[in-house]
């Protein structure tokens, strides 16, 4: 919260690691802090598709039905799975469902980080927002913006990725695709510096910043 303040920021997605031990104690939490900083801190989940499926499905269910959870991370590298995978349909059944985007990790973590795998789920669940983590990772940005040119339901958040990369997101698949996100704390200065710096309007960073999160993710109290 005081990086959220020193930096301006009115909102923030929180997830549990995807390699925590106690995850499920982990979304409490997160569930504690969304009513203690209401409208400032949202909610996503993340569990290993591993999981049984009733143990997932009801995981998911609790997190969004009870606690408020806004959104479902799908996490390739972390959980060491193919969003190709059946197993992940139940993801991709359960944000249709809620009507919650899916947020993935791209970039590292190959063969499953490949941005291009999320264009057969895109196709495949029309309804549902595919937010690619990362954009690639900058090594894989390209394979992003194709993605992303191709389905209209997959949206690029390009942490990490260059400037002139990022730039180029932004010029390709169109403004109202782009989020902007940091990954960590440590990075939010980084990130907000990046946008500040690649020659948009005032009306542009707000699009990224604000206007575009709040339509994708629904939060309409902000």
């Amino acid at each position: 919260m005081q990086a959220m303040d020193r930096f301006g920021i009115a909102a923030g997605l929180v997830m549990p690691q995807p390699t925590l031990d106690n995850v499920f104690e982990v979304h409490s939490r997160i569930g504690d802090m969304m009513t203690k900083y209401p409208q400032r801190i949202y909610g996503m989940t993340s569990l290993d598709p591993w999981l049984a499926e009733d143990i997932y499905v009801a995981e998911v269910e609790r997190c969004i039905k009870e606690l408020g959870f806004v959104a479902i991370k799908l996490h390739p590298l972390g959980h060491n799975i193919s969003p190709l995978s059946k197993l992940c349909n139940k993801i991709y059944e359960l944000a249709e469902l809620h009507q919650v985007p899916v947020l993935v990790h791209t970039g590292t973590g190959n063969p499953f980080s490949l941005p291009s795998l999320m264009i057969d789920p895109a196709k495949r669940y029309p309804g549902v927002s595919f937010i690619l983590c990362h954009a690639g990772f900058a090594v894989y940005a390209d394979e992003a913006i194709v993605a992303a040119k191709h389905c209209d339901n997959i949206y690029l958040e390009p942490s990490w990725c260059q400037t002139y990369m990022t730039r180029k997101m932004i010029d390709q698949v169109g403004l109202e695709k782009i989020i902007m996100g940091s990954d960590h704390i440590s990075n939010l200065p980084v990130e907000l510096a990046k946008y500040n710096n690649i020659g948009l309007s005032d009306e542009q960073l707000e699009a990224i910043f604000y206007n575009n999160p709040k339509r994708i993710f629904k939060l309409e109290e902000l």
